[in-house]
């Protein structure tokens, strides 16, 4: 069963610049680059698995928690339930991880979003967006966060604080970490990858994806606080 598949981009902010206010443009230019690349190429770069039946081949794949199939070489994307739409903003960032997907493993070297090309001149937006509704809905209740990320699909991790991976991706993981703060310093927050991100998504695709995952956040939040 798709996981709030109701999210909506920037509940928390406004919409990126530039391209992805225009959806369906995006999405046509990521479904046209996909159609004309090896279904068995992309599931071997992007860690899809492919599907085929006796009319169509399509690649299957998890998106934080949820499985999407993407049809090829005809392109569509929806839930592998078939019981709800993909919202088009989501649909567009899976067809960019396929179509970026190199395939590359791990490197293990941990980055924030600021190191991510374009990242540092972007990330207050950034930190408007996917640190600061967490800070917002978490301050004095950072047992809440973790218990709402688990909701959301995270799992716990041992950094920091208190701080979340999500699989969001079969080759993209993102770490939310928190810190509770004291009498000198306030809360904060920070957003770690590793730098094989590159290999897979656009930073504007990972400031996309991560206001998404906290935006789930926040709204499991209502059933745990």
């Amino acid at each position: 069963m798709p996981s709030d598949n109701d999210d909506s981009l920037y509940k928390t902010g406004s919409p990126l610049p530039g391209r992805q206010n225009n959806y369906e443009t995006a999405y046509n230019e990521a479904a046209g680059k996909l159609s004309l690349l090896l279904i068995e190429k992309i599931a071997e770069r992007s860690g899809a698995d492919v599907i085929e039946s006796e009319r169509e081949k399509a690649l299957s794949l998890n998106f934080i928690g949820d499985e999407i199939l993407v049809t090829h070489p005809e392109i569509s994307v929806s839930y592998r339930s078939g019981k709800a739409d993909v919202p088009m903003w989501a649909k567009i960032l899976i067809l960019h991880y396929l179509v970026n997907a190199k395939g590359v493993p791990p490197t293990g070297r941990q980055v924030t979003f600021q190191q991510l090309e374009g990242g540092l001149g972007y990330y207050p937006a950034f930190q408007r967006r996917s640190i600061d509704p967490l800070l917002d809905t978490f301050s004095g209740f950072m047992d809440a966060f973790v218990k709402a990320g688990i909701l959301a699909g995270g799992s716990e991790i041992a950094i920091g604080d208190y701080a979340l991976t999500f699989r969001a991706f079969p080759r993209v993981e993102v770490k939310f970490v928190l810190w509770k703060g004291d009498e000198e310093f306030p809360p904060s927050g920070t957003v770690i990858l590793d730098s094989s991100i590159s290999d897979y998504l656009s930073t504007e695709d990972v400031a996309v994806l991560c206001n998404m995952i906290a935006v789930r956040i926040v709204k499991a939040s209502q059933k745990v606080m």
